[in-house]
């Protein structure tokens, strides 16, 4: 068995990259893996659209702000909701919006 796991920002050496290549084609191996019952099927399924449930937030923004995103065209209120949603795991978006806002530095 082979056990891999590589996180974004990872640089895998050599002979892991060598290793992942051996494995290129080869089916995975689900033999210890039991099958899902209906009830868990049901459950993954249930966690999966409370997962995409998206609840109404309202923001203010500038007349200007606004023109500026509808003129991105259809879609962009989903295109705002991505980058809040990046901005989690980004702090220092957060931090430099925060900071510039205070009158720190940018």
């Amino acid at each position: 068995m082979a056990k891999m796991i590589l996180k974004p920002g990872d640089k895998p050496s050599p002979r892991t990259i060598a290793r992942m290549a051996a494995l290129r084609g080869r089916e995975p191996d689900t033999s210890d893996i039991p099958e899902a019952s209906r009830d868990e099927l049901k459950e993954i399924a249930r966690l999966a659209r409370e997962k995409r449930k998206k609840k109404m937030f309202s923001l203010r923004l500038t007349a200007d702000a606004i023109r500026w995103w509808q003129e991105l065209g259809e879609g962009y209120t989903g295109v705002m909701a991505r980058l809040l949603e990046e901005a989690a795991f980004h702090p220092e978006w957060i931090r430099q919006c925060l900071d510039s806002q205070r009158g720190g530095a940018p």
